[in-house]
């Protein structure tokens, strides 16, 4: 180092020295309160039930859209699992209109545009990215597969093929097989808990495509998000030349499947040779419109969703060396109660240790109120982590889309950071006298933890076997 950067380094530190005001805990400094207003969206609504929201940004030549049906594992039959999944890939692989799936793959290229499907619970996805020059043909070929699918046998084959291949894989993660465990012992029965087997996925026929297809691809049943380089007039004009003509047919779905009672909570084991054991410990949660989902957001941060904040690293891994990584997870269910979930993995000789550590956390969280510290640290990162969620125009619109999607209340986002920052440390504590009982919940071990029959016994819980031979 140079001998003058030396000098002016000392200079520092001992000014710093003579200041303890100047050497405060990182945590304790002041931070000066983030300024949030929720961006313009603009909205209007086609006469056939297609529901827009625009968000303009001229700053670069592209226009991005995403489409949004009220159509996924909700609505598969209980022996077609994986329906939507199939649907959303044999869409985007079988061609549309007047084009075979090869055709709309060179039509997306001469476009420089990208187009990709997806499904989950319960909607179907699309999403087109254009420049702004090119938009009326990107947006009739998305339009063209919501409304006239080819479903190509080719496509469809294809789509299967790899569908299959995912689930040949999907026991290659131990973490992938716990979370699928956990599901169904939660959800035992309803699509929550569901997963696609190659015989559900074998079963699905080009006329089960058919029907969902017809069933939930109507124009009252779309939502579009777009944002970029045009204009709401310019917008609306084009959509009413490209799609004004589609008609939605009579008729209603039936409402998504209420939730089965819970079933009496067991310890799952799935035993692999592996040094690791994979713990997944979860229960029943709450949905959107619960009034204690800020609590619970506050009380998962210390809990475990906090990173090294959180109480769970803090002592699994910092203080005892016991796991790489071990945290919690609240799931807010957008329609359904969501899990509240904990999890790490550990040595197997550590499994029952692990276990008994994390049950003490959850007592103590419900025994004891937090810190005034914790409880600061935690509200002013959830509150301040929120800004992320807009961190460009096509995030504003689709999160402004979702909320009205799945019906949350008006004033969600303008009053989400208010909301936590009210939250106590008395909300936190009830919050966990709520929901982290570990009596009531499901247990799920991959690996080859040792004496399992005796850790079943000392948590309480029946032991059941998830790959045991008949």
């Amino acid at each position: 180092m140079r001998p003058w950067l030396m000098l002016l380094s000392l200079a520092l530190l001992l000014t710093a020295c003579g200041r303890p005001d100047l050497v405060a805990h990182p945590d304790l400094l002041p931070e000066p309160a983030l300024e949030f207003g929720l961006p313009e969206v603009q909205r209007f609504t086609l006469a056939n039930g297609i529901r827009v929201y625009l968000r303009e940004d001229h700053e670069l030549p592209l226009v991005t859209v995403t489409a949004m049906v009220e159509a996924g594992a909700a609505g598969e039959p209980a022996n077609r699992a994986g329906l939507a999944q199939l649907h959303a890939a044999a869409l985007r692989a079988g061609g549309a209109g007047a084009r075979d799936p090869r055709q709309v793959d060179a039509a997306l290229a001469d476009l420089a545009a990208d187009l990709t499907v997806s499904a989950e619970s319960y909607a179907t996805t699309l999403r087109l990215s254009v420049q702004d020059t090119d938009l009326r043909q990107g947006l009739g070929l998305m339009l063209d597969l919501l409304r006239h699918p080819r479903l190509a046998p080719e496509g469809v084959e294809l789509a299967r093929r790899q569908r299959l291949e995912a689930i040949r894989r999907e026991n290659d993660q131990p973490s992938g097989t716990a979370f699928r465990a956990l599901a169904a012992a939660l959800y035992e029965g309803h699509f929550l808990g569901r997963s696609a087997t190659p015989e559900s996925v074998t079963a699905i026929g080009r006329g089960d495509l058919d029907a969902f297809h017809r069933r939930f691809f109507r124009p009252d049943n779309l939502w579009l998000a777009v944002s970029g380089a045009i204009d709401g007039p310019t917008l609306e004009a084009l959509l009413q030349q490209l799609c004004g003509d589609w008609q939605a047919p009579a008729g209603s779905d039936p409402p998504v499947p209420d939730l089965p009672p819970a079933a009496s909570p067991a310890l799952w084991l799935d035993v692999r040779q592996l040094p690791q054991t994979t713990i997944l410990l979860g229960t029943r949660g709450i949905d959107k419109d619960d009034p204690g989902l800020y609590a619970l957001r506050v009380m998962d941060f210390i809990l475990g969703g906090g990173g090294f904040n959180s109480r769970l690293m803090q002592e699994i891994r910092s203080n005892r060396g016991l796991a790489y990584s071990v945290y919690s997870h609240v799931q807010i269910g957008r329609r359904l109660p969501g899990m509240i979930l904990m999890g790490c993995e550990t040595k197997n000789e550590a499994v029952a240790e692990v276990l008994g550590l994390m049950r003490s956390e959850m007592r103590h969280l419900a025994e004891e109120p937090v810190t005034e510290q914790e409880l600061r640290l935690a509200k002013d990162s959830l509150i301040n982590s929120f800004v992320f969620a807009f961190e460009d125009s096509h995030s504003v619109v689709t999160q402004v889309l979702n909320l009205d999607f799945y019906g949350y209340q008006a004033d969600f986002l303008l009053r989400y950071r208010e909301r936590l920052a009210a939250v106590t440390a008395a909300d936190v504590q009830s919050a966990a006298r709520r929901h982290l009982q570990p009596e009531r919940q499901e247990v799920v071990l991959v690996g080859a933890p040792p004496a399992v029959d005796e850790l079943a016994g000392a948590l309480g819980l029946p032991l059941r076997r998830l790959n045991q031979q008949p």
